[in-house]
């Protein structure tokens, strides 16, 4: 080779070296662009990650909120109905004891007024019966006229419990 020849190919090395990093600025530009995209793209990700997963942590506590309400309610209201039911089956039991508490007593009139009738029993039963307009006066199965119950009449008397009272239905006079 020549040795001029060897300048000129360190010039165009050179000129080429300079093209190359002149070309290659660009390129270097749109890199470092993408780079800054991306990282504000992961930014952005990681941001809107984060925000989703404190929205479903706060979804999560509301729903799990609302169940505990719901169940707190659903006893509630089991509680209620047991109570009601128990009170029905109670009221049952009390009727048809009471209607078998009914019964029959004879005696002697000791008072008698239009709502009460005052017995001196021969045996057992009780002695004081609450009268009402149902009550049935008779007198040798006819009716009798309400008040014709003198003090010492001896009567037999058909009755029921009612709240726990006896109330007599029918009044019947045996001996004045």
């Amino acid at each position: 080779m020549h040795t001029s020849t060897v300048p000129i190919f360190v010039l165009a090395g050179v000129a080429l070296l300079g093209c190359r990093r002149e070309d290659s600025r660009p390129v270097k530009e749109a890199v470092a662009q993408a780079k800054g995209a991306a990282s504000e793209a992961t930014d952005s990700t990681k941001a809107a990650a984060t925000d989703a997963k404190e929205m479903a942590s706060e979804a999560a506590s509301e729903v799990r909120s609302s169940v505990e309400k719901a169940q707190d309610a659903a006893e509630t209201a089991a509680a209620r109905a047991k109570d009601k039911a128990d009170q029905a089956v109670n009221s049952a039991a009390q009727g048809v004891r009471e209607l078998g508490q009914g019964g029959m007593v004879v005696g002697r009139v000791s008072t008698y007024s239009s709502d009460r009738l005052t017995l001196r029993p021969e045996r057992t039963g009780p002695s004081e019966l609450r009268l009402d307009r149902r009550t049935r006066y008779l007198l040798e199965g006819g009716q009798l006229r309400v008040g014709g119950l003198a003090a010492g009449t001896r009567v037999k008397a058909v009755y029921v419990v009612e709240a726990g009272v006896p109330v007599a239905t029918d009044v019947e006079v045996i001996q004045r």
